[in-house]
């Protein structure tokens, strides 16, 4: 057999792989911390802070985590409101420039929890491993449902 089709092929196989390895690998280990002294019991409603200065692409990334982080927090039992929540959530995204996916891909997606009045931490969840952002792709959707599912500490 020729060397460069053994060559071609090996790097076909190898391509191929890397993208199994990343797709079935890019949300699993979701790490998180939180404040072993905070009763989460008595929080049931929450805000998303601001996600000003933001460009227009982060920006639709932002919508997409809250509309996913709505749908999970409410299955728990939690309430989106406006007036005095009890806890405030923000989007932590590390953006990359992809030419891979010609878009942005997040290395990893935090949210962060705080209480409202004193804005101290008590809960954070980071999904590690690039995350596609394009709406065909369930990687953003599976990322925020995997942190949260991590929410409220057991």
């Amino acid at each position: 057999m020729n060397v460069f089709k053994t060559a071609a092929r090996s790097r076909i196989i190898f391509v191929a792989l890397l993208t199994a390895m990343i797709i079935l690998g890019g949300c699993s280990g979701v790490k998180y911390i939180y404040d072993p002294g905070t009763s989460f019991s008595g929080l049931k409603s929450y805000a998303w802070t601001s996600a000003s200065g933001l460009g227009r692409q982060q920006s639709l990334v932002a919508a997409n985590i809250q509309f996913v982080g709505d749908q999970v927090l409410g299955q728990k039992g939690f309430k989106k409101t406006s007036e005095n929540p009890d806890l405030l959530i923000s989007i932590d995204p590390d953006y990359e420039i992809s030419t891979f996916n010609d878009g942005y891909q997040l290395r990893s997606l935090t949210l962060n929890i705080y209480r409202r009045e004193s804005k101290e931490p008590i809960w954070r969840g980071t999904a590690p491993g690039y995350i596609n952002t394009h709406a065909d792709s369930n990687d953003l959707n599976n990322a925020v449902r995997d942190v949260l599912a991590k929410f409220p500490p057991k």
